[in-house]
């Protein structure tokens, strides 16, 4: 069985025989660009997509035995078709993790606001400790024991040697006033770091 006239392009490629290559090019990739264009790509896309498939042939046919027995343009334009829906199916799968991280995200949005705020929560508890040793000394004491230990102020206002409950809430307030200045201050320092 004699081989098809294009064996010679075969042949042409394994040799690197750049006036064959060069008609190969000129004879086949026009049908190649316009069949991918059709099929929802481009140019470039055409291109690479040619390139692929030479290389694809060159890969599997040339310096073997292989005899072509129909055109060259038919099997180029086959493997030409399947590395293309290959890409389409990549583009999608591609596409559908992007979409499925997005529907996951949406999804999640709820749980990440809640983690921010948790962090954000966490944040601030740090710098308000970090700045409660700023405070004076009485102070110190009139907060830790009204938050961290809860005593009543009429325990705080005998602990501490305060006259009345009044005076108690008088230091709470200010201490208070002090320690959210402090706060601020100091927080405003960290954001702008």
């Amino acid at each position: 069985m004699t081989p098809h006239h294009d064996q010679q392009y075969i042949e042409a490629l394994h040799r690197g025989d750049p006036r064959l290559i060069q008609e190969i090019y000129n004879r086949f990739s026009r049908d190649v660009l316009q069949w991918i264009l059709q099929n929802n790509g481009n140019a470039d896309d055409a291109q690479d997509v040619f390139q692929d498939a030479l290389m694809a042939i060159y890969d599997r046919y040339c310096g073997t035995d292989f005899q072509l027995n129909g055109s060259f343009g038919g099997l180029l334009m086959t493997i030409c078709r399947r590395k293309w829906y290959d890409r389409l199916a990549q583009k999608k799968r591609e596409q559908d993790v992007r979409n499925t991280e997005l529907e996951r995200y949406t999804e999640e949005s709820p749980e990440w606001e809640a983690a921010e705020e948790a962090i954000r929560q966490q944040q601030r508890q740090a710098c308000l400790a970090e700045v409660f040793p700023m405070l004076s000394e009485q102070c110190q004491q009139l907060l830790t024991l009204a938050i961290h230990e809860g005593l009543s102020v009429e325990q705080i206002a005998q602990q501490l040697g305060m006259t009345n409950a009044n005076a108690v809430y008088q230091s709470k307030h200010r201490c208070t006033a002090r320690w959210r200045q402090l706060f601020y201050e100091h927080f405003k320092e960290h954001i702008h770091e």
